[in-house]
């Protein structure tokens, strides 16, 4: 095999849209979110996608759900890097945080508004204080 069919073969459609779904399956594990949870923060994927997607892994994901997916990914990198305890790590979305933009609601519960702008924030808000 060329090493243009391998970077073809490494890329595909399929290849993405099934590491997609892989990583949402790990987002919901590591955060504990529930299906409803990560319907929304997917932007209100309906239900029939949802569940078709985490079963089969072959559900094409718009370029909004990708750039959500992406930014959870973000969300989880910059809390592993900020927390040396996985534990803290993962559980910082459901503590209540003083600062802004969540004003004492939890990290969580700003995500669950979905917003992708409120998504983005959260992720934003993580790069700031990584540094």
């Amino acid at each position: 095999m060329s090493q243009a069919t391998a970077r073809a073969t490494l890329h595909s459609p399929e290849d993405m849209t099934d590491t997609l779904w892989h990583t949402i399956k790990h987002m919901m594990r590591e955060f504990s979110f529930s299906d409803e949870e990560v319907r929304i923060i997917l932007g209100n994927m309906p239900r029939s996608t949802f569940f078709k997607g985490i079963k089969h892994h072959n559900v094409t994901l718009s370029h909004d759900t990708q750039h959500r997916v992406s930014l959870l990914l973000g969300i989880y990198k910059a809390l592993r890097i900020l927390f040396s305890d996985s534990k803290q790590a993962v559980t910082w979305i459901n503590r209540a945080n003083g600062l802004a933009p969540f004003n004492g609601r939890k990290p969580k519960d700003y995500m669950l508004t979905g917003h992708f702008t409120d998504l983005a924030q959260v992720r934003q808000f993580l790069d700031y204080w990584r540094g």
